[in-house]
């Protein structure tokens, strides 16, 4: 991920979450909701979030542990840019605002991609009825 000022204070922001199921459950909710709101928007980089979204509220509930703390962080930071409605490319600026928040998502995955299709393989053999939301 590109050092920007904004990435950092999400950083930031995603250390604290994750030191809290509540805010670590918040900010998956939260993600989906806004996921929803942008689907047109973001076309397939909603269903990335959301997915991301609920690997965090797997390992939150305990669901799913399996998660190094580098990618733990990594998705995190994502989540929290990707909410950030004032960040490299205010997301407000139609057409560009969430360039950037795409761009810092796809570094997520780049860094993250291995885990996430560990996760993606444990979700399909077990009931996703039971998401916790």
């Amino acid at each position: 991920m590109a050092a920007n000022p904004f990435r950092k204070q999400a950083s930031r922001r995603a250390e604290r979450i994750l030191r809290s199921a509540t805010a670590s459950r918040w900010l998956a909710k939260a993600v989906f909701n806004r996921s929803d709101q942008l689907q047109q928007r973001l076309g397939k980089a909603a269903g990335q979030l959301k997915l991301l979204a609920q690997m965090l509220l797997d390992w939150t509930t305990g669901r799913y542990r399996q998660v190094p703390w580098g990618t733990l962080l990594t998705i995190t930071v994502a989540l929290v840019y990707f909410l950030m409605p004032l960040d490299a490319i205010p997301d407000p600026i139609i057409g560009l605002g969430l360039l950037d928040d795409i761009g810092v998502l796809a570094k997520a995955w780049q860094f993250a991609g291995k885990d996430i299709e560990r996760y993606q393989q444990w979700r399909e053999i077990h009931d996703d009825a039971a998401t916790g939301l």
